[in-house]
């Protein structure tokens, strides 16, 4: 298997996900708040909870609610590509708090890629990762996450962008579209695709302050999905704030 999408509902904590066949290694796993129709952010961040085995996960932060749903992207570490776009990914151990930087074996060809973050942990953590700067050869991400031994690590996806078609007979899904949003104003936004898809795709989240070491007030949500669009709410807002999205589904 190479890689698996889901949609938990969450009335209990913590959410457990079994994939339907099992990875060859342990994968990396990505996470995001589906909170539909709401018009506020979560209060809790999704972590993945250590261990990732190569059969299942479980997704812990406390938010539950009839109409909240946890998104789950899960793929092969070893994987370097969806479809023609590029990607680099992995589970980095951060043992200090602040800056991390994580270098690619293998150089995207986008100098900006769109970065999907989680953090990994034994509970749920106390700060959102966050991505600082971005080019081909690596990433760098801030938040004051960290734990010794290399108990704490972040989950990454560093992707080419654009839109393409990609084959996977372990997934329903035949389309990714990638993409960021300038967040400048607090509040919901919306996000259009580049195409119509045929349902409403399944959405991830992450944001990116660039250049900028700081705490976020705010967990980017998602409120709604429709086939054209999505809506999204956080506090974040700045000039120099940015929010990464992927969105998998068919065209």
């Amino acid at each position: 298997m190479s890689i698996y999408i889901t949609q938990q509902q969450r009335t209990s904590d913590p959410i457990l996900v079994n994939f339907p066949t099992p990875f060859e290694q342990a994968p990396t796993v990505l996470v995001t708040p589906f909170w539909q129709g709401q018009g506020a952010a979560v209060g809790a961040i999704e972590t993945v909870l250590t261990p990732v085995t190569t059969n299942g996960c479980k997704i812990s932060s406390g938010n539950k609610a009839s109409n909240y749903w946890v998104n789950v992207l899960v793929i092969d570490p070893k994987e370097q590509s969806i479809g023609p776009l590029g990607i680099n990914n992995g589970v980095h151990a951060k043992t200090q708090a602040g800056l991390t930087t994580i270098n690619f074996a293998d150089p995207l060809e986008s100098n900006d890629p769109v970065v999907l973050l989680a953090p990994q942990w034994t509970s749920t953590v106390g700060y959102s990762e966050c991505l600082v700067t971005s080019a081909a050869s690596e990433i760098s991400t801030y938040s004051q996450n960290m734990a010794p031994g290399g108990a704490y690590s972040v989950e990454y996806l560093a992707a080419d962008r654009g839109a393409t078609s990609f084959q996977d007979p372990t997934t329903e899904f035949t389309q990714v579209e990638s993409g960021t949003y300038n967040k400048t104003g607090s509040g919901i936004y919306r996000v259009y695709f580049q195409s119509d898809f045929i349902k409403p795709p399944v959405v991830f989240l992450s944001p990116w302050w660039n250049e900028v070491q700081g705490g976020l007030g705010s967990i980017e949500t998602i409120v709604d999905v429709t086939n054209e669009y999505f809506d999204a709410i956080s506090s974040n807002a700045a000039a120099a704030y940015f929010v990464n999205w992927m969105a998998f589904g068919n065209i």
